[in-house]
């Protein structure tokens, strides 16, 4: 049997410490790379269909909460009265905003002007001040001449697109 040094038991403490130094680092660089922000990773038209109803929305979330918002997702499961996600933020010139997010992930479907009447009425039924309706795809012609003068902001597919890069 071989008596180790102290000398050789610190050297093999040393290189044991390392090691799993090591492990652990490489570890947490893995796992890193899996926590890739949604806006990081869908930055295409085609990546963004490819999205499910539920991630389409954490993205939105993801990306108002960058641009200012504080946002807050609707916590009932199934029907949501049609607000996919609550926000606010503090104005200089306003004060207190509130806005309501409806997210549609459409493949090609267009999003009508029945969506953005629901979303007018539901400004006024919770006193809110700005309507956001966000989708993969694209919206009527209705909905534009609708939204005209009113504050409520319609962000197609492509839009998004450019506003997420």
């Amino acid at each position: 049997m071989h008596n180790y040094s102290t000398l050789e038991i610190r050297s093999m403490s040393i290189l044991i410490i390392f090691f799993f130094y090591f492990i652990f680092k490489i570890r947490a660089f893995f796992k890193g790379l899996g926590k890739k922000s949604l806006l990081d990773r869908n930055k295409t038209i085609k990546k963004l269909k490819r999205l499910s109803w539920d991630d389409f929305e954490l993205l939105c979330m993801e990306f108002f909460e960058k641009n200012g918002w504080h946002v807050k997702g609707n916590e009932k499961k199934g029907a949501d009265g049609g607000v996919d996600i609550w926000m606010h933020k503090k104005s200089m010139m306003q004060g207190q905003i509130s806005a309501i997010v409806q997210c549609k992930r459409y493949d090609e479907a267009l999003v009508t002007i029945k969506v953005i009447r629901e979303m007018y009425g539901l400004m006024y039924e919770h006193n809110i001040n700005k309507a956001y309706i966000v989708t993969t795809s694209r919206f009527t012609k209705e909905c534009y001449k609708f939204v005209e003068e009113k504050n409520i902001e319609l962000i197609d597919g492509s839009k998004l697109v450019e506003m997420i890069n």
